[in-house]
């Protein structure tokens, strides 16, 4: 590719690579049984996905204390921002491998929205 010279700036800065709705539709590709999976603001809101794992999921992370935990077919993680990520794992799912994928997009996810420079 030729250099032109011209600069490139943006005053909005680097958006996110990862939305939360983007996180929920990432999961389901890779596991083959995912049945239902929500993404939780730090403060335990859902922010997209099955408003009806928000509850359990905020109570399985309350009890456990850390940053992941699994209670039969329920799996939550917490993301580096406080929020988490709840799915219901179905039988055909593989658990170890569930888990690992959603530890990872747990990790890369930012839940809360980010501001751009300068404001």
């Amino acid at each position: 590719m030729r250099e032109s010279g011209t600069r490139v700036f943006s005053r909005a800065g680097m958006t996110a690579s990862l939305t939360p709705a983007l996180a929920l539709d990432y999961l389901q590709q890779l596991s083959v049984d995912v049945r239902a999976a929500v993404v939780l603001d730090a403060a335990g809101a859902p922010i997209v996905g099955d408003e009806a794992l928000a509850a359990p999921a905020r109570e399985l992370l309350a009890a456990s204390g850390a940053d992941s935990a699994a209670d039969g077919e329920l799996h939550v993680a917490r993301t580096s921002d406080g929020g988490a990520i709840a799915l219901l794992a179905g039988d055909l799912a593989l658990i170890p491998l569930l888990e690992h994928d959603l530890r990872s997009v747990a990790k890369t996810l930012a839940t809360a929205p980010v501001d751009p420079p300068g404001t």
